[in-house]
C-alpha cells in the first residue's frame, strides 16, 4: 500500500533577506506565462529581482542561485533544465527566461517551469483548509493549511504521470516532487518539505 504523504515533498524556498524574488517585467507580466506554453515569438520571459532596491542590493550575491522563485513557481538554470528534459513530465513547458539582477546584469541561462494543467490530489477529508472556496479565479481554489494526498486519485495514475506537478484547487499552487526525482531540486536556497511537515509546522 502506497503512503503518498511520505513519497512527496513540496518545493519551497528558504526564507532569507538575501533571497532574490522573481518579478516579471511589464512585457512578460502581460502574458499568461504561468499557465500557457507561449509561442517562441513571445520568449524569452524576463524577470527582475523584486526583492532588491538601492538600499539593500549589496546583500544579494553576484552569482544568482540555481533555482529562483516566483511565488510558488520556479526558474532553473541550464543544468537542472537538461535533467528535466530527459524526463517525460506531463503538462510541463520549460520556457527560456532572462533574470536581470540587482546590478542590472542579465543572466540568460534560466528556464521557467510552466504547468499548463494542475493536479488536484489533496484529500478533502484529511487536509486542513478553509471550507469556503475563494472566488475571482477561473477555477475553484481553497486556502489549504496542511495537506494529505488523496490515495484514490494517485492510485489511478502511473508514477510517470505524477513525478512532478503543480497542486490544483489551492490558492498557492505549490509544486510537488516525488522522491524518485527529488534530488534534482536539492539546491542552495531550496527547501524540500515533506507533506507531513508542510503547513502549520513550516509556516507557523
Amino acid at each position: 500500500m502506497n503512503d503518498y504523504d511520505s513519497e512527496y515533498c513540496f518545493i519551497s524556498y528558504k526564507s532569507t533577506e538575501s533571497r532574490p524574488i522573481l518579478s516579471a517585467d511589464a512585457e512578460t507580466a502581460a502574458l499568461a506565462y504561468t499557465s500557457e506554453a507561449l509561442p517562441l515569438s513571445s520568449l524569452p520571459l524576463k524577470f527582475k529581482n523584486g526583492a532588491a532596491n538601492d538600499k539593500n542590493k549589496h546583500i544579494f550575491s553576484e552569482e544568482p542561485p540555481e533555482i529562483l522563485f516566483h511565488g510558488s513557481d520556479i526558474a532553473v538554470k541550464a543544468e537542472t533544465f537538461k535533467q528535466l528534459t530527459s524526463i517525460e513530465i506531463p503538462n510541463l513547458a520549460l520556457q527560456p527566461a532572462i533574470y536581470i539582477d540587482q546590478n542590472n546584469v542579465h543572466h540568460g541561462n534560466y528556464w521557467f517551469l510552466t504547468f499548463t494543467n494542475k493536479l488536484d490530489c489533496w484529500d478533502r477529508n484529511k487536509s486542513l483548509y478553509a471550507p469556503e472556496p475563494l472566488t475571482g479565479f477561473n477555477d475553484i481554489r481553497y486556502e489549504v493549511i496542511s495537506y494529505h494526498l488523496d490515495k484514490a486519485t494517485l492510485d489511478s495514475m502511473p508514477l510517470t504521470e505524477r513525478r512532478l506537478f503543480k497542486m490544483g484547487a489551492t490558492t498557492e499552487g505549490w509544486l510537488l516532487v516525488h522522491n524518485s526525482i527529488a534530488s534534482l531540486f536539492k539546491k542552495t536556497g531550496v527547501e524540500l518539505v515533506p507533506i507531513k511537515d508542510f503547513g502549520i509546522t513550516f509556516f507557523p
